[in-house]
């Protein structure tokens, strides 16, 4: 191998770059690295991309998905850690995507179809009424101390089990911020999964919603509260 300098294969510098020669080859690679500024400076290239395709499969980095639901396309993403958004907004991927690069700036924002299965069967299984509660991770660390303590709070509350913005508030020693509470369920980035259409007012009214009432009465339709629909008991949203 001693000697080619520039001639090198692209697949005995690769190889050398993941330290799969052995060590006579890799001897030779080195004194052809030493005697070639071509083939340092490809070196240098594949390093390069090396690091890169290797930050993208085991660094930190966002991962999305977009489905078919009830409520129209749904997309969801995730960290390593767990759900970090879930939209069904009117918005394009692109949009979606680059309100998660807003958000992580310095992390890489992937489409995967593979990692995010989960979510979308289990979803799929909730809005067919055949999963009451989720196993999925939740990844808020992004939020502050504040929206925080509110969606942990919202996160205990059961399937079918409804409590009022003033109880929630009262849950995380801030008895006097339901309103604040309410401010912090309607930025909820990832809604369902963290169940925020179970905080409703204290007259026994619903409440707001992100995107429309029309969701949370088909939510709480799902989980059997009917009680709490009146007028609107019979769903706008077909499930079928």
């Amino acid at each position: 191998m001693t000697g080619r300098g520039t001639n090198c294969s692209d697949e005995d510098l690769l190889a050398w770059i993941l330290g799969d020669l052995d060590a006579e080859a890799a001897e030779a690679m080195t004194e052809d690295l030493a005697a070639s500024p071509g083939l340092r400076e490809r070196a240098a290239e594949y390093r390069m991309l090396h690091r890169s395709a290797k930050g993208l499969r085991d660094g930190p980095v966002i991962r999305w998905r977009r489905f078919d639901s009830p409520f129209g396309a749904m997309r969801v993403a995730a960290s390593a850690a767990g759900l970090v958004a879930l939209s069904w907004q009117d918005e394009s991927d692109d949009a979606f995507v680059a309100g998660l690069e807003r958000r992580y700036r310095s992390t890489p924002v992937v489409r995967d179809t593979d990692r995010l299965a989960p979510a979308e069967e289990q979803l799929t299984e909730y809005f067919g009424r055949r999963r009451p509660r989720f196993d999925l991770f939740v990844d808020l660390t992004a939020l502050g101390d504040f929206q925080r303590a509110v969606l942990d709070a919202a996160s205990g509350l059961e399937f079918g089990e409804t409590v009022t913005y003033t109880e929630i508030a009262r849950r995380i020693g801030r008895p006097k911020a339901s309103r604040a509470v309410g401010n912090a369920l309607g930025r909820n980035p990832v809604p369902i999964i963290v169940p925020c259409h179970r905080v409703v007012r204290t007259d026994g009214t619903l409440g707001g919603y992100t995107g429309g009432l029309r969701y949370k009465r088909t939510l709480l339709d799902i989980e059997g509260r009917t009680d709490l629909l009146g007028a609107h008991a019979q769903t706008e949203i077909p499930l079928a």
